[in-house]
């Protein structure tokens, strides 16, 4: 071959090359996903009681003598007294906001919020009382619990992520699978 061929081989291939670079970014995704709800530093100080709650989705729970404990993951706390079984009562609910998981142990319930660790006094359980907050104990999951698909990544700057939502979402670069 001629080198005057081989340089226009060359230059065409280089184009070819150069073509197919210049494609769309397959990282991005567009159609239905989940995008995180967030909570202001500000409030995740409001460690409070609040009257009995609508459960919205159930997750951890705790028996502690006649008092049954169940974690609504991201709000707080149910509080139910199950002594008569026939007459379940809900006593109260404890918001701790971006709440992951929390025990028990004597009259001090533990609880992790966000990044943080607290201690928290139930002795009364209609006036809880913040006994201790250590700062930046836990390294909360950025991407939603229990799912496979796209999400919109999480942009801490805006505060704890309490709950994921259901979203149709645009550009989206994190995925769970």
């Amino acid at each position: 071959m001629p080198p005057r061929y081989t340089l226009l081989y060359v230059l065409f291939l280089s184009l070819l090359f150069l073509a197919a670079c210049n494609q769309v970014d397959p990282g991005f995704y567009d159609g239905p996903g989940k995008r995180p709800v967030y909570a202001a530093p500000s409030a995740l100080e409001n460690i409070r009681n609040l009257p009995p709650q609508t459960i919205e989705q159930s997750g951890t729970i705790f028996l502690k003598d006649t008092l049954f404990f169940m974690l609504e993951r991201g709000r707080g706390i149910h509080v139910f007294n199950i002594k008569d079984s026939a007459s379940i009562r809900a006593l109260t609910f404890l918001e701790i906001p971006a709440i992951g998981d929390f025990t028990i142990s004597g009259n001090r319930l533990y609880a992790d919020s966000w990044r943080d660790l607290l201690t928290i006094d139930i002795s009364n359980l209609y006036n809880i009382q913040l006994l201790d907050r250590q700062r930046g104990v836990f390294s909360p999951a950025l991407f939603p619990p229990q799912y496979d698909g796209f999400f919109e990544c999480v942009d801490e700057s805006k505060g704890a992520v309490v709950r994921w939502e259901d979203t149709e979402l645009i550009d989206a670069l994190c995925r769970t699978f």
